[in-house]
């Protein structure tokens, strides 16, 4: 009996030993209409865009990524892959491009909700200039689908040449932006475009940086999360992305 009794207790304290270094990410998949979306794959991505979790969502949009070790994460990938234009699986009308959240800190359990249309506002940065101006610069890439399979199906469909031709960029004059930070909508001062080098031999890509009001909402994280929520006029695309920010943390100047 004592024999069981220990066996019970190393089992459960291992258990729980385990259950302290894991957290659980869970959420929603929709549209931009609330509308959710059922078999979308939703991953955990390594630095290499290895998979380091990976699950679907149910009929009615909600999954759950269970035991994610902790840590950080470079990107969350959320959407339909018959959806993606190269996938072909699906009528034009019908194709988007993804969802993305990035520098995943998995320090504790999480909601996501990513919703995903026709623009995808990929490589979401947010940092601070110390030393010089207030406020945060946000940095992202806005691509529209529309603009995508505008190009032949020989073009959109083989890698190589869709990176050699296709120019997916939004134009400033097109381009409405929005960001908050933990949902507190946020000032935007600037927006500049830049031109982004993707490589020999591939055509450039128009990013833009943000000049945004800091954050007034405290709080008891060490991160805060940006929402970048993005609309194409030209085609009615919308699209969003997220970033986990983490708060600088210093020494200060003391008396002694």
């Amino acid at each position: 009996m004592k024999k069981i009794i220990l066996t019970l207790l190393f089992s459960y304290l291992i258990g729980y030993i385990n259950a302290q270094e894991t957290i659980t990410i869970s959420g929603r998949v929709t549209d931009f209409d609330g509308n959710p979306i059922d078999s979308s794959i939703v991953k955990l991505n390594y630095p290499d865009f290895s998979t380091a979790y990976e699950t679907y969502t149910d009929k009615d949009g909600y999954y759950t990524l269970k035991g994610v070790k902790k840590g950080k994460y470079t990107s969350l990938f959320a959407m339909r892959f018959k959806e993606y234009p190269r996938s072909n699986g699906v009528p034009e009308k019908d194709m988007r491009l993804e969802f993305w959240g990035w520098n995943i800190i998995a320090d504790r359990d999480l909601t996501i909700n990513p919703r995903y249309h026709k623009l995808e506002t990929y490589g979401t940065t947010v940092f601070q200039e110390f030393g010089g101006s207030s406020g945060l610069f946000v940095y992202f890439r806005p691509m529209s689908v529309t603009k995508y399979i505008s190009y032949s199906k020989e073009v959109y469909l083989n890698k190589a040449e869709a990176e050699r031709q296709v120019d997916i960029s939004i134009a400033p004059e097109n381009l409405d932006v929005k960001v908050f930070a933990d949902e507190e909508p946020l000032k935007i001062n600037s927006i500049k475009r830049v031109d982004v080098f993707m490589g020999k031999g591939i055509s450039e890509i128009a990013g833009y940086v943000l000049q945004v009001d800091n954050p007034t909402k405290k709080t008891d994280k060490p991160y805060i999360i940006f929402r970048v929520e993005a609309e194409n006029k030209e085609y009615n695309e919308k699209g969003e992305s997220i970033y986990f920010y983490e708060i600088p943390q210093f020494n200060e100047r003391t008396n002694n």
